[in-house]
C-alpha cells in the first residue's frame, strides 16, 4: 500500500520559519512580535500565525505578557543555569549509555558529524554559523539516540528549542566554537572506544564549559546594557 505524506499546514510552516528566525538572530531577544504584522508579511490569516505562536510559546521561544503582548524569549542567567545543570546530568548519562548500547553505525554517525563540523569551521564560509549550530545539535542528538533510552530522550526534548537557541550564542564566538569542536572530538573518541566513564566526564565538562561561557556572555551584555 502506498502511503501519502501529509503536506505541512500553514501553522506548521510558520512555526518552523519563525523558529528559525529566532534561533538565527533575525528576531532579537526581547523583540515584540505582532500577529497581524506577521500575517501580512506571510500572506496568511491570523489564525495559523496564532497557532504557530502557541507552539513557540510552549517551546519557550516566545513569551506572552497580557500587557505587552508577544515577545521573543530573552535568556536570563537563571534560565541558562537551570537548563544546563539538567543537561549536564542527562547528557552525561546519555553518552555513558550510548557507549554501552549504541550500534557501530550510530557511533560512526556521531563521529562523522564532528568531522563535517570541523571542515565547515575551517572553510569559514558566510553560512558557517548556521551549519555549525545544526551539526552541533545533530552530534548531541546522535548520542541521545544511541543511548536507546526513550525516557531520557523525552526529558531532553523538552529543552531542545532553548538549547538550540543557546547554541547560536556559543558558535558566534569563533574561539569558543573551536573549543566546542575539540570537546566534541574528545567525547566522540571515548564513545568510539566505548569508555563510558571517560565519555561521561568529557560530556559533563563540555556542558559545564558551555554554561560558564554563556553566563559570562550574559553578564557582559547586562553590563553593556546598563
Amino acid at each position: 500500500m502506498t502511503s501519502i505524506e501529509k503536506p505541512q499546514s500553514y501553522h506548521e510552516q510558520l512555526h518552523m520559519t519563525i523558529k528559525e528566525r529566532i534561533v538565527t538572530g533575525h528576531y532579537e531577544p526581547g523583540e515584540r512580535l505582532f500577529e497581524a504584522q506577521l500575517a501580512r508579511e506571510f500572506g496568511v490569516s491570523r489564525s495559523p500565525v496564532r497557532e504557530a505562536m502557541k507552539t513557540l510559546e510552549q517551546e519557550g521561544l516566545i513569551l506572552f505578557d497580557p500587557k505587552k503582548g508577544l515577545s521573543v524569549y530573552k535568556p536570563s542567567i537563571k534560565d541558562v543555569q537551570d537548563i544546563y545543570q539538567c543537561r549536564q546530568v542527562l547528557e552525561s548519562l546519555a553518552v555513558s549509555l550510548a557507549c554501552e548500547h549504541a550500534s557501530e553505525e550510530e557511533i560512526r554517525t556521531a563521529h562523522e558529524r564532528v568531522q563535517i563540523a570541523q571542515k565547515v569551521y575551517e572553510e569559514n564560509r558566510e553560512d558557517s554559523s548556521v551549519q555549525l549550530i545544526s551539526l552541533n545539535s545533530k552530534f548531541h542528538d546522535a548520542i541521545i539516540i544511541g543511548s536507546h533510552n526513550t525516557r531520557l530522550h523525552d526529558q531532553l526534548e523538552q529543552m531542545r528549542a532553548l538549547t538550540f537557541f543557546y547554541r547560536r550564542m556559543n558558535v558566534e564566538d569563533r574561539m569558543r566554537c573551536r573549543e566546542i569542536l575539540d570537546q566534541h572530538m574528545e567525547i566522540s573518541r571515548h564513545l568510539t572506544n566505548r569508555d563510558g566513564e571517560k565519555a561521561a566526564k568529557a560530556m559533563h565538562d563540555h556542558v559545564a564549559t558551555d554554561l560558564r561561557f554563556l553566563v559570562k556572555l550574559l553578564e557582559r551584555d547586562g553590563e553593556e546594557a546598563g
